[in-house]
């Protein structure tokens, strides 16, 4: 694997574009995360480099795409900051509720995101709820403050993001991409005299799904609970690395011993630990020079976003290298004093990937019936 990631990047490094739809949406991607650090650093943001990732991942050459994947994420970002604060609000000092809590969110967001056509809203919504619960663990009085400041970075960045979209050329439009396979929700209706047999029926035919979500939200609702264990390890990265990469499509799920899960794994250290190392290597010259720092940041995105867009299945690498390089570069008002939010990243996603690792082969023991064929 580590071969084939490495041969991979190296296409990518011959194949960067100035020119078309990737190339436009690189330099897009450059622009809006350098405009959404600077208007976060103007309203004196709290997390500036949270405003230039919504940013990044935003950006998309054709403003039709563009502006859907923007309202999902505001959208999600809102409730998600609305059910974290319902959640702290009912248990924050229950630390068993809060634990089945993250677990019941991790496995709505699953659901969601594999079932539904807006299954990015759903993720951004189970982020931004994780993200919420766990960074307000030391100190809840301080929660709704938490949650404005996320959803008004995530709408500063949004905003800077469909700014730069509407100055920018557009891009001769390519054909429509496959829409995805969606498995079908599990039925809700509980109240309904055929539930029962309705999820009698569901679960036989989606019992790899429901054994991946259980999957991703055991490992998210043991954060808390390992949170005095690893400091001073931020139990925050840890959570979103197994929420972000449990977020697979539904083949990866559906088949039997598919190593996409691993694969996502090794591409989120590998992409976080490029970035990381990027963002030592520009902080070595930028010093308490402001000019200098904000004019290595766009290179840096720019070539990451080349990353993302490529073809070789790799893309992943190139969105955790860019979340990595960010948050090494910038950590508040302005140049940055040292990489340790950089090396902090690594070790949460190090930390998260571990605990994942763990729960999967603890329920790796449990048999899984194979597929009915259609004679049965």
């Amino acid at each position: 694997m580590l071969r084939e990631i490495r041969s991979a990047l190296a296409t990518e490094l011959r194949s960067l574009e100035l020119r078309g739809s990737r190339g436009i949406e690189a330099a897009e991607a450059a622009a809006s995360v350098t405009l959404a650090v600077l208007a976060a650093l103007a309203l004196h943001s709290d997390e500036p480099w949270w405003a230039g990732i919504s940013a990044f991942m935003v950006t998309r050459a054709s403003p039709r795409v563009a502006v859907p994947r923007a309202v999902m994420r505001v959208a999600g970002s809102f409730a998600g900051a609305t059910v974290a604060l319902v959640v702290l609000r009912l248990f924050v000092y229950q630390s068993l509720p809060l634990c089945v809590s993250l677990f019941a969110l991790s496995c709505i967001g699953a659901f969601g995101f594999v079932s539904s056509r807006n299954g990015y809203a759903w993720v951004v919504g189970t982020v931004t709820a994780c993200l919420i619960i766990l960074m307000s663990l030391d100190q809840p009085q301080g929660a709704f403050t938490i949650a404005v400041n996320r959803v008004a970075e995530v709408t500063i960045g949004t905003m800077a993001s469909l700014v730069v979209c509407a100055l920018s050329p557009a891009p001769a439009e390519a054909g429509a991409a496959p829409a995805a396979s969606l498995l079908e929700p599990p039925p809700l209706a509980f109240w309904r005299r055929r539930y029962g047999a309705e999820l009698l029926r569901w679960l036989p035919a989606n019992r790899p799904f429901v054994l991946h979500a259980c999957r991703g939200g055991l490992t998210v609702m043991l954060m808390p609970a390992l949170a005095d264990w690893l400091a001073p390890v931020s139990p925050v990265t840890m959570g979103l690395t197994v929420v972000m990469v449990m977020s697979i499509p539904t083949t990866a799920i559906v088949e039997p011993g598919s190593p996409l899960i691993i694969q996502r794994a090794a591409h989120r250290l590998i992409g976080c630990l490029l970035g990381a190392l990027a963002g030592l290597a520009c902080l070595a010259f930028v010093g308490s020079d402001f000019l200098l720092w904000l004019a290595l940041m766009p290179p840096g995105i720019w070539l990451c976003s080349q990353i993302q867009t490529g073809t070789t299945g790799v893309s992943y690498i190139g969105t955790q290298a860019m979340f990595a390089y960010l948050m090494s570069m910038v950590q508040g008002q302005g140049p940055p004093y040292s990489i340790s939010p950089g090396l902090e990243r690594l070790v949460g996603v190090m930390g998260g990937l571990s605990v994942l690792f763990v729960v999967t082969l603890i329920l790796s023991l449990i048999p899984m019936p194979s597929p009915a064929t259609a004679g049965d």
